[in-house]
């Protein structure tokens, strides 16, 4: 089987140009590394134009987009994002088309509405995940808003983003009742622990440390580190050493290195004690260079980098495993 564990959708607030402006800002490190635009000094919109990159941080796409951009793949998993305040402006995901049928008017309240729309879109090949903020309305309010989500709109997990929302993922007041309901419920809980080019995200928030104190708690939880902790990839990968119930999955961190260091980086994970078992293949689609058919052939090409490093190949069985297999069990969509 063949899955992206990590993908977004629709817009970011109810004017889509916001989403735009949004991704344009995340990018500029990247085109500036292309050298598309100058690194001395912001560049002015007639060089954003001519990059041809103004607006490819991150498109504003719909289920059909995303299914048409993702040929070959039995899955796609598609993440809400809850609302949350950014420079004034409430932000999360929003149908700003309208194209799904949800009722009301455009709103980030809506986020696991949407999510669901899309799910409904294609059943067989889209996984929903909902999100709730706890800083939001409060912890109260975000376990409602989970169980909701869950039991009333059938998704599937739950994706958090405590750096870019400003609180700690391991806030024993605001974020341990949303683990304590998820693992009530039995659902996976991915949590964006890791780095960010966002101005407005608190770096210090996205450390994979942070999680050890949810594996100590919550036994029984399972938890999806997202981009295996980029730029912290070995304290997130000791994370899955240390607790079983820890996962990781690979999005953002597969586009950032070359085929060769995520050849190294596979090679290591059995010798630091973690299974391969326990990562997953992802893209943060539709986001600046993610494309998923070009990051899934960097995965599974990986092998050709073996005889340069002297190494041995990593098993193709594994590879496969890590693009939708261990996913696929991981949510019981296959028998065990």
């Amino acid at each position: 089987m063949i899955i992206d564990a990590h993908s977004h959708i629709l817009s970011l607030a109810e004017d889509p140009e916001f989403t735009i402006a949004y991704g344009r800002e995340g990018s500029l490190c990247i085109y500036r590394s292309m050298g598309l635009l100058p690194s001395h000094r912001m560049p002015t919109e007639r060089e954003w134009e001519a990059s041809g990159s103004t607006r490819k941080g991150w498109p504003v796409i719909g289920p059909a987009e995303s299914l048409r951009d993702h040929p070959g793949f039995d899955k796609v998993v598609v993440l809400a994002i809850s609302p949350q305040w950014l420079d004034g402006r409430l932000i999360g995901t929003v149908d700003s088309e309208g194209i799904l049928g949800v009722e009301g008017p455009p709103h980030p309240d809506l986020a696991n509405d949407y999510i669901a729309a899309v799910v409904r879109h294609d059943p067989e090949r889209v996984i929903g995940f909902g999100s709730v903020n706890p800083a939001y309305r409060g912890p109260e309010a975000a376990v409602e808003e989970l169980e909701r989500a869950v039991v009333e709109l059938g998704l599937a997990g739950i994706k958090l983003y405590p750096m870019y929302q400003h609180w700690a993922a391991n806030d024993p007041d605001l974020a341990f009742p949303v683990y304590e309901k998820a693992q009530e419920l039995g659902i996976p809980v991915m949590i964006h622990q890791a780095g960010s080019t966002r101005i407005d995200a608190k770096l210090e928030l996205g450390r994979p440390a942070i999680l050890d104190d949810i594996g100590r708690v919550f036994r029984d939880l399972r938890v999806i580190v997202a981009h295996c902790g980029w730029p912290w990839v070995d304290e997130a990968l000791f994370l899955l050493t240390k607790h079983p119930n820890f996962y990781a999955e690979l999005s953002y961190l597969i586009a950032s290195i070359g085929r060769r260091d995520l050849f190294l980086l596979l090679s290591r994970c059995e010798p630091m004690f973690v299974p391969l078992e326990k990562l997953f293949f992802g893209t943060d689609y539709p986001g600046f260079l993610y494309d998923p058919v070009a990051l899934r052939e960097k995965l599974l090409t990986v092998n050709e980098e073996a005889e340069a490093c002297a190494m041995p190949p990593v098993p193709e069985s594994k590879l496969d495993g890590i693009m939708g297999d261990h996913f696929a069990r991981f949510l019981g969509l296959v028998d065990d």
